[in-house]
C-alpha cells in the first residue's frame, strides 16, 4: 500500500456527483438488508444497520453538494454535518426530515453508531431514520441527475 502524498489524489477526489449518488445507493441497499436481519431486543444489532443508513444520507448530500461545485476537500472539512440550510431549500425536504438531519448531526449519531455502544438508547426511532433515508435518496437522487 503506498502512502498518501500531495502528489496522490485524495479517495475520492475525482468522483463524480453521480458516482456518489450510486455509492450512496450501494450503503441505501445494504442499510435496508441489514434493518431485516437485526434483532428488536438487542438495540446493538441495528448499529451496522444504522450507520450505513446514516453514511448513504451523507454520501447523497455530498453527491449534491459535488453537484453544485463545492470542493471535495470543503466537503470531507464537513465533518459529518448533515444539517446545511443549503439541502432544505434545494432538495425540499420535509420538514420532519430538516429537523431529523439537524438531530442526527447534533446528537453525533454516525459516531454513536461506530463508536459508543453504551449509547445505542440515543438513536432517534427506525422509522424516523428510514423516512429521512428515503426522502434524501429520492431527492438528492433526482437533484444530481437533472441540471
Amino acid at each position: 500500500m503506498e502512502p498518501v502524498s500531495s502528489t496522490n489524489s485524495y479517495p475520492g477526489e475525482n468522483a463524480s456527483a453521480f458516482a456518489i449518488v450510486q455509492l450512496g445507493n450501494a450503503y441505501y441497499n445494504a442499510a435496508m438488508e441489514l434493518f431485516k436481519h437485526a434483532s428488536a431486543p438487542d438495540p446493538l444489532s441495528f448499529a451496522p444497520a444504522r450507520l450505513c443508513a446514516i453514511h448513504a444520507i451523507e454520501l447523497y448530500l455530498n453527491a449534491v453538494l459535488r453537484h453544485e461545485g463545492v470542493a471535495p476537500s470543503q466537503i470531507r472539512g464537513r465533518m459529518h454535518n448533515l444539517a446545511d440550510p443549503t439541502f432544505f431549500t434545494r432538495l425540499k425536504l420535509r420538514k420532519k426530515t430538516a429537523d431529523h438531519l439537524q438531530a442526527l448531526t447534533e446528537r453525533r449519531e454516525y459516531l454513536i453508531a461506530r463508536y459508543a455502544p453504551e449509547q445505542a438508547s440515543q438513536h432517534t426511532e427506525l422509522n424516523r431514520l428510514t423516512a429521512t433515508l428515503v426522502e434524501v435518496m429520492m431527492k438528492a437522487g433526482h437533484y444530481v441527475s437533472n441540471p
